[in-house]
C-alpha cells in the first residue's frame, strides 16, 4: 500500500477540470482532457456542477488548491445539445459563456496551459488556449 504521497524529486504534471455533470458528456469530457494533455486520471482535479465551467461565477477553492499544488494543465468545460445547467441555451450561446469564463479564468490563474473543452453531437472537442507573451511555470 503507498502513501499517496510523492517522494522527493519526483514531481509529476497535474491538472485540474472543471466540467458539466451530465452524464451524457462528463466520462467523454475527462478522455478528451486526459488525451490532450496525457495526464492520467488520478493526475488531475475534478470539479463537477451541472452547467459546467459557465456556472461557476469565479475561482472555486479546488481550482486554487489545485492551482497552488502545481497544476499545469486547468481544463473548463461545457456541452451544448441541452444543458440543464442553463435551460434553453443553444449551442453558441453556451460556447460564448464558455469563452467568458476562460477569458477570465486565464487572468486568474496565470502561467498554465489552459483548455477549453466542448461538447455537442456526442463528441467533445479540445482546443487548447495558447497565450503568446505567456512566460509557463515550470512543475
Amino acid at each position: 500500500m503507498t502513501s499517496g504521497i510523492e517522494p522527493m524529486g519526483e514531481r509529476r504534471q497535474l491538472g485540474y477540470l472543471q466540467l458539466c455533470a451530465d452524464r451524457r458528456f462528463h466520462r467523454k469530457t475527462m478522455e478528451a482532457f486526459e488525451q490532450a494533455t496525457g495526464l492520467l486520471p488520478e493526475e488531475y482535479w475534478l470539479e463537477a456542477r451541472a452547467g459546467g465551467a459557465p456556472v461557476y461565477a469565479d475561482r472555486t477553492r479546488a481550482a486554487r488548491i489545485a492551482y497552488r499544488e502545481g497544476a499545469l494543465h486547468m481544463g473548463w468545460a461545457a456541452h451544448g445539445d441541452g444543458c440543464r445547467g442553463f435551460h434553453g441555451a443553444s449551442n453558441p450561446e453556451l460556447r460564448q459563456k464558455l469563452a467568458r469564463t476562460i477569458r477570465a479564468r486565464v487572468q486568474d490563474f496565470p502561467g498554465v496551459h489552459h483548455y477549453e473543452l466542448f461538447g455537442e453531437g456526442g463528441r467533445v472537442t479540445v482546443t487548447d488556449v495558447h497565450l503568446s507573451g505567456v512566460k509557463m511555470r515550470s512543475p
